[in-house]
């Protein structure tokens, strides 16, 4: 279970996230986090496959106000990733 303490549109892509994130590759939550810059910034298509409920936010992208805390969870978790694989490099030699 996660507790997330954000506004609406951060908790609804905080619970998507939180759905699918475990068992999903570093290069999809990456790619499902660029999916969803150009589908607020760029009227980009909505992510597909185990992500797909994401098109729900899609309104989002005429709120630029709210990009930023729609965009935190995809954030978090990219720089998690990133983090991880510096100390496992780091680790490693």
């Amino acid at each position: 279970a996660h507790d997330v303490k954000a506004c609406a549109l951060g908790q609804a892509s905080s619970s998507i996230m939180a759905q699918h994130v475990v068992g999903a590759k570093a290069g999809e939550l990456r790619a499902v986090r660029e999916t969803m810059l150009r589908m607020l910034k760029e009227n980009g298509a909505p992510p597909e496959g185990r992500f797909a409920d994401l098109k729900y936010l899609e309104p989002v992208r005429d709120y630029k106000a709210r990009h930023a805390s729609t965009m935190l969870t995809f954030d978090a978790v990219v720089d998690a990733i990133g983090q991880i694989e510096k100390k496992r490099a780091g680790q490693a030699a």
